[in-house]
């Protein structure tokens, strides 16, 4: 049996992540295409099955670098 509140915790952060990103883009204008679902709960990582449940991004090149950017100038600003 799984230890059920691992799980209900990755799935709040998939959601949290989900709409924290479509506020950034709507904040630059990028809202104009139709927006994916960028996060995704996964009960367990391929590369640590026993391991705690997992949110996998799935985001397009173009997203992907924007989000690098973001992180790396809070990164920078600390």
């Amino acid at each position: 049996m799984r230890d059920l509140e691992p799980v209900s915790c990755a799935q709040r952060a998939a959601k949290e992540l989900e709409h924290a990103w479509a506020r950034w883009r709507r904040g630059r204008g990028l809202n104009e295409r139709v927006a994916e679902s960028v996060a995704g709960y996964v009960a367990h990582s391929i590369e640590h099955p026993w391991g705690r449940p997992r949110v996998v991004l799935g985001l397009d090149a173009d997203e992907a670098r924007a989000l690098a950017e973001l992180l790396v100038r809070e990164d920078q600003a600390r």
